[in-house]
């Protein structure tokens, strides 16, 4: 196979991979209410989210606290937290992938989802 060939077929791959949501383990119910995460400290600032569920359905994320000490992490915050915001509603979980060049919030605000879910899963 040919490098042009190989290359086009890991990018396709990647593409794919990257343009949906990792697959959930089991189709989870969550209470309905508002359920904030915890604050996660990562080597910029905290993150914490919260996720409000309506008829067993994630219908809403909001972020409470994101690093801002820095203008570059609050750029970064600013641009990669929305994404996946909006993720977390589609995945209807916190199993989706972080954002490149934002690992350690994407990893904080996962985490901060997980604890929020498993709060509305009980």
């Amino acid at each position: 196979m040919t490098r042009f060939r190989t290359r086009l077929l890991l990018g396709t791959a990647l593409a794919a991979c990257l343009a949906s949501p990792l697959p959930a383990l089991a189709q989870t119910h969550y209470r309905d209410g508002t359920f904030p995460g915890p604050s996660v400290i990562n080597y910029w600032g905290h993150v914490q989210a919260e996720v409000m569920i309506h008829g067993g359905k994630i219908v809403e994320v909001r972020i409470l606290k994101y690093p801002y000490s820095h203008s570059a992490s609050r750029y970064i915050a600013s641009r990669a937290l929305p994404y996946m915001e909006r993720e977390v509603i589609r995945a209807q979980s916190g199993r989706i992938y972080g954002v490149s060049g934002a690992t350690l919030d994407s990893r904080s605000f996962i985490a901060s989802i997980d604890g929020a879910l498993r709060q509305a899963s009980h």
